[in-house]
């Protein structure tokens, strides 16, 4: 989509916030959270009553040889998104070997358990190719995970068949992912196997979908009017996500780098969830409108690489040591400029003026602090000790 997105909703910037911030933040800090599902409840039931708000993810945090976690930085970053009341985060294990990243995940289920809920990824395949990923999930507390369908198979039939063969031998809560394919259109015209889609969530601890930033507005309203009454819509823009809002229920965002646009002392994208909620819409648009440039620029940022499969990765990151991340340089990822921008000076300006458009303090540390990572600077470590910067300029 090409449109700015201050031309996308049809709707006026309202002048004077009035917001509802107290009686949002007491309906977040005292609704029961338990992250079992409790005797007699469904799956589906669960999920209504555990995913409110908010599901960011965390990368992993590197020592100097860029090979080697640094736990502290990991933990940080957890601690960085349940300050920010987030529902659910997701370890992305971006750059690591198969190793570091089995203890990626160990660290990030061992810091977030009993205070956010930890959310796994099953891509495309049969139960016996991931049947000892998922176990090692389940085996880490993990609540639920994004699972992919398989473009490449012959027929709707075959991807249900094949998805299903994953979903009825876990526990965990499956959130399928709606990422067009144009090798699907020859089935649907969204792209998306919504027939298979439409059987899947028939299960119980099918328990949710994941819209994509492009995806288009009516690919999302077909999605809301077919799976709406069984699934929650984790819808990633927030522009369309007031829209559904008209007539579908809203509370949750599904895996995005919320932590980019927002922090612990303004998590307003919480907070505008909660509206959505509770149905008191105006506020919700009041509160979008006054956050907006962020929320935009974020959109903005990401588009370029999005479109072409990438993402801006180290941009992300930056973003989110702005507000209390922990920083720190990911391994080099190996992936073109296009498809993975390098974070440079203008860059990083950039991301310091998208905070303070809408009035959100930013750290006070050197970016030297955000190259090694904060626990790291903290116990002394500079650039000099890196033989590489990668993705930085």
């Amino acid at each position: 989509m090409s449109l700015d997105r201050r031309q996308f909703v049809s709707a006026s910037a309202l002048a004077g916030l009035g917001l509802m911030g107290a009686s949002v933040a007491e309906s977040r800090d005292t609704r029961r959270m338990s992250f079992e599902v409790a005797s007699g409840e469904s799956r589906k039931e669960w999920a209504k009553r555990a995913l409110r708000g908010g599901e960011s993810f965390v990368m992993p945090s590197m020592q100097p040889d860029l090979k080697t976690l640094d736990e502290e930085g990991v933990r940080r970053d957890v601690r960085h998104a349940i300050a920010q009341g987030f529902c659910s985060i997701m370890p992305l294990p971006l750059g690591i070997d198969a190793k570091t990243e089995k203890r990626f995940y160990e660290v990030v289920a061992d810091e977030a358990k009993g205070r956010i809920l930890t959310v796994g990824v099953i891509r495309a395949g049969t139960w016996e190719e991931w049947e000892g990923r998922v176990r090692q999930m389940e085996s880490h507390g993990f609540s639920h995970a994004l699972m992919y369908f398989n473009p490449k198979l012959a027929s709707q039939e075959a991807m249900y068949q094949q998805m299903r063969s994953v979903v009825e031998k876990t526990s965990l809560g499956i959130v399928l992912y709606a990422s067009p394919s144009p090798a699907v259109e020859r089935f649907d015209p969204t792209g998306l196997p919504m027939d298979a889609f439409d059987r899947l969530a028939d299960l119980d601890n099918v328990i949710g979908i994941k819209f994509t930033q492009e995806l288009r507005p009516a690919t999302a309203l077909t999605i809301a009017d077919r799976l709406g009454d069984r699934l929650q819509l984790a819808v990633v823009d927030l522009e369309v996500m007031m829209l559904l809002a008209l007539k579908y229920p809203m509370q949750w965002t599904g895996q995005w780098a919320i932590d980019s646009v927002q922090s612990p002392d303004q998590p307003w994208v919480g907070e505008f969830l909660e509206y959505l909620r509770t149905g008191d819409l105006k506020s919700a648009r009041e509160l979008y409108w006054r956050y907006e440039p962020i929320a935009s620029g974020f959109y903005d940022l990401q588009r370029p690489s999005l479109v072409i499969g990438g993402h801006p990765w180290i941009h992300i990151k930056y973003m989110k040591w702005l507000t209390g991340g922990n920083g720190g340089l990911l391994p080099d990822l190996k992936m073109t400029p296009e498809m993975v921008p390098h974070l440079d000076a203008e860059g990083r300006r950039l991301c310091r003026d998208l905070f303070a458009k809408v009035g959100i303090k930013t750290t006070d540390l050197p970016d030297e602090a955000f190259i090694v990572g904060n626990a790291a600077y903290e116990r002394g470590v500079r650039v000099k000790d890196f033989e590489s910067l990668p993705q930085y300029r």
